[in-house]
């Protein structure tokens, strides 16, 4: 058997890719690769039989393995994490024996597809490779969409790459947040090795904005926005609008929708503000928001911000007084 092993840290997607390159190979192992975040190159040996792969945390897409290959027999997938939506794609031959073992729990949500997760990798990547590392922001406010786009520049970059940016959080004029989401955001930072920046309180957002570009001297800003978040922006990058600071903004999850960020949440046990098990399903400001009244039991608590299967009704309890 023509096999090949690769462990550690320091093995990256390329790295799987440039071995994929030998098409005699019939086994192949991965173990403890916390930077592949990417398998489909595995989809292009055509004589290949058995693929285990161990304890690979960030690994987000499998392209089409298992789906095109007649040889592939045994896929072991042991502590690596892998969507309800994956689960279905590489059974769906039904000619190969899939393994699961230790990979969290059953997967809830049948988004985000994989296409969608690896659109966002490579999009990273792309503009991120136009910068130097002292000129890239990260917007990160606690709520669920940031999350999210962590988690996607981690996988994209490697969690060394992402300390060297400026990750800040930016004032509200004066607003008062919730001090879960304050405590969650400090506790997601200290966690991840990260240091934030917190624009002054009082100023707003496009103040804040221009603050941290003269003093940090940002070009590129990567955002947690959404398509459904803003009527200005039309695209995932592109310039910010007229009269704010002039930079490059990138959003990773800007053509995901609720679903999806829940979805993958879920199903790589990303950490969350406790907030969204109360039934808030969007986070603003303390007393402008309020949980989802379509979340609410009959016994007048709530179910959890994942339960919510209407995009439309995601900022039903935004702007009203909740006191």
């Amino acid at each position: 058997m023509r096999s090949l092993k690769l462990v550690g840290t320091d093995v990256a997607d390329i790295d799987v890719a440039q071995a994929c390159m030998n098409h005699a190979l019939t086994r192949v192992e991965l173990e403890n690769c916390d930077r592949v975040t990417d398998l489909s190159a595995l989809a292009t040996v055509p004589t290949l039989e058995e693929v285990h792969i161990r304890d690979c945390r960030r690994v987000r897409c499998f392209g089409p393995l298992g789906q095109t290959q007649t040889t592939l027999r045994k896929l072991v997938l042991s502590g690596t994490p892998v969507t309800k939506a994956q689960l279905r794609e590489l059974t769906r031959l039904g000619q190969m024996e899939l393994v699961v073992d230790n990979c969290g729990d059953d997967p809830k949500l049948e988004r985000p597809a994989q296409s969608l997760v690896k659109s966002s990798i490579d999009m990273i990547r792309e503009v991120a490779g136009r910068f130097k590392p002292e000129e890239i922001g990260v917007a990160f406010n606690g709520g669920k969409d940031s999350v999210v786009m962590m988690d996607l520049l981690e996988c994209a970059l490697g969690p060394e790459m992402l300390s060297r940016f400026c990750v800040f959080t930016l004032g509200a004029s004066g607003r008062e947040e919730f001090g879960e989401v304050v405590a969650f955001r400090e506790a997601y930072l200290e966690n991840h090795g990260l240091t934030g920046v917190k624009t002054d309180v009082s100023l707003s957002m496009k103040d804040g904005l221009a603050q941290l570009k003269e003093s940090k001297g940002i070009a590129l800003v990567f955002m947690g926005t959404r398509s459904s978040d803003s009527v200005h922006q039309k695209k995932s990058v592109e310039p910010t609008t007229a009269g704010w600071p002039e930079m490059l903004r990138a959003c990773p999850v800007f053509h995901w929708g609720y679903e999806d960020i829940w979805g993958y949440i879920l199903a790589y046990s990303l950490p969350f503000c406790i907030l969204y098990k109360m039934g808030y399903t969007s986070l603003g400001l303390r007393g402008a928001t309020a949980p989802n009244v379509l979340l609410r039991r009959g016994d007048g608590t709530f179910r959890p911000a994942w339960e919510l299967h209407d995009d439309l009704e995601e900022r039903n309890g935004r702007e009203v007084n909740s006191s």
